[in-house]
């Protein structure tokens, strides 16, 4: 017999390049081993899974996404925070920026950063191996993948090294 699993459906905006919006839910588990309470919006999009279950009308229809072609997701502005980001999230630093994507489309915002080892440049956050971070823009926040970005522009240059760093 089938065992049921709770689940948590995140409502949310998906934007693909060249491609309309799509609505829907992102099945959420209700823990996850990486951290405590649920899964994150964040978590899903950064698992190395391929595909990414979009619900759409109704449970029966699922639309399954690949995650690398995914530009930006927005979670609806009523999805509580602690299924959007972990609560280990814990932002450093936010560096106004705009996010040029391959299609010419652009975003403006701030983007979230967690410390970067020694460093607080935007450059090394960039490079860190998770494919989706946190940009807040005008209208709300939204979880971008850095593989769809083909350029940042910077508003302000990055703090200098304290002394004794490099």
């Amino acid at each position: 017999m089938a065992q049921y699993i709770e689940k948590h459906q995140a409502p949310v905006r998906v934007v693909q390049c060249g491609r309309e919006p799509l609505q829907g839910f992102l099945v959420l588990a209700a823990r996850t081993p990486d951290h405590e309470g649920p899964e994150t919006v964040l978590d899903l999009l950064n698992r190395p899974g391929r595909v990414i279950p979009l619900v759409r009308d109704s449970a029966d229809h699922v639309l399954l996404l690949t995650r690398m072609n995914i530009d930006w997701v927005a979670p609806d502005p009523l999805v509580h925070a602690n299924l959007v980001c972990p609560s280990t999230y814990t932002v450093t630093r936010q560096e106004r920026v705009v996010l040029r994507f391959a299609d010419g489309e652009a975003l403006e915002g701030l983007v979230q950063m967690v410390q970067c080892g020694e460093s607080d440049r935007l450059s090394d956050f960039l490079n860190r191996p998770e494919d989706f971070f946190p940009l807040v823009t005008s209208g709300g926040r939204v979880l971008v993948n850095k593989n769809r970005v083909r350029e940042t522009l910077v508003f302000q240059a990055s703090p200098r090294p304290a002394a004794g760093r490099r």
